[in-house]
């Protein structure tokens, strides 16, 4: 029962799966422990890393997103327990053993760890320093896990259908509420660790931000619940009230050519989470993060503005066309033509 399968899916993840892999294959155990890289269809040299490893079982597919790639890895996992973990993710050594005994209560779905930010670039400490602020708040039984280092049951897993292969991000989210709806457990170990290397370009962080912003619109439709214990609603609020200062920025300039001024709020909206991590960290960089977190308030308004485009132009109902039968008078029959993305 407490054999181990570790699935590492691995798009373009030269510069950290080495740290993964070294961490993943020399973990404390009991355990028999696989551990299977499924290769997304990487066009750098992840596969050669992978391979260079002894005993790492490699999967060579065509990229397809991560979903798709840890679906691959669970089917292909011999064991009871699967371990989900990321490329850019490194396990601690005893992460293993504190984690497995989770798993003696048959109600216990999936265990996660508590994130560690690894970078030492701004961008990547302010992302890592946010997500552990909001761990710190998260209880032990919970909402939410991130498949970035959650040991699952297997069964578990399949008998909720996986994770959803259409969501490019948020699957974890979607994947934790039907594991929750099915009457499970998901835990997350604060007293287990990983250490984590998010994106350290501005580029690179805004553009996860928007994907992660448009999809968490997609999983609040489908659920009718926009937040949980990990992304607060004091966080999903920050969307309506941006817009509302850009609306009053926009409209306020036609009275006065100082109202564009409103928009120096935005950074406002983030110093109490400054000042408690800055006591915290006792880090400069901190003080970068309302102009930061400002930024991405703007960057989620565009991507809920782009879903909500989207969405409309979806469910637009064509118009209907006549259809003649053979021996008989036209009908009309209304076609509801949903347009691909």
């Amino acid at each position: 029962m407490n054999d181990v399968s570790i699935v590492i899916p691995a798009y373009n993840a030269e510069h950290t799966l080495r740290e993964c892999l070294q961490a993943a294959t020399t973990l404390e155990s009991t355990s028999e422990v696989e551990v299977i890289v499924v290769n997304d269809g990487s066009t750098d040299s992840t596969s050669e890393v992978a391979s260079s490893f002894p005993g790492v079982r490699v999967i060579e597919i065509r990229h397809g997103g991560a979903a798709r790639a840890t679906n691959i890895g669970i089917q292909a996992a011999q064991y009871d327990i699967v371990v989900l973990v990321d490329a850019d993710a490194v396990l601690e050594n005893d992460w293993l053993e504190k984690i497995i005994p989770s798993f003696d209560d048959s109600s216990v779905a999936a265990v996660s760890g508590y994130v560690v930010t690894a970078n030492s670039s701004i961008i990547g400490k302010l992302m890592g320093y946010d997500v552990e602020s909001r761990l710190d708040r998260v209880p032990m039984d919970t909402d939410h896990l991130s498949t970035m280092n959650t040991a699952c049951r297997r069964a578990a897993l399949f008998e909720v259908g996986l994770l959803n292969e259409e969501l490019k991000v948020g699957y974890d989210v979607d994947l934790s509420r039907r594991l929750k709806a099915a009457g499970y457990r998901l835990l997350l170990r604060k007293d287990v660790t990983c250490r984590h290397y998010w994106r350290d370009s501005l580029k690179g962080y805004l553009w996860q931000q928007y994907i992660y912003a448009y999809y968490r619109m997609e999983l609040a439709r489908r659920f009718r619940k926009p937040h949980d214990q990990v992304t607060g609603l004091g966080m999903v609020l920050q969307v309506p009230l941006t817009i509302a200062l850009l609306l009053a920025s926009c409209l306020g300039s036609l009275a006065s050519p100082l109202a564009p001024l409103l928009l120096l709020l935005l950074p406002f909206i983030h110093l109490p989470q400054t000042a408690s991590l800055l006591r915290r960290r006792k880090d400069a960089c901190v003080l970068m993060l309302p102009l930061l977190f400002a930024i991405r308030d703007l960057c989620w308004v565009w991507a809920a503005m782009s879903w909500g485009i989207r969405r409309v132009t979806r469910i637009r109902v064509s118009r209907p066309k006549p259809v003649r039968l053979p021996g008989e008078h036209s009908v009309e029959e209304s076609l509801v033509t949903p347009k691909s993305k």
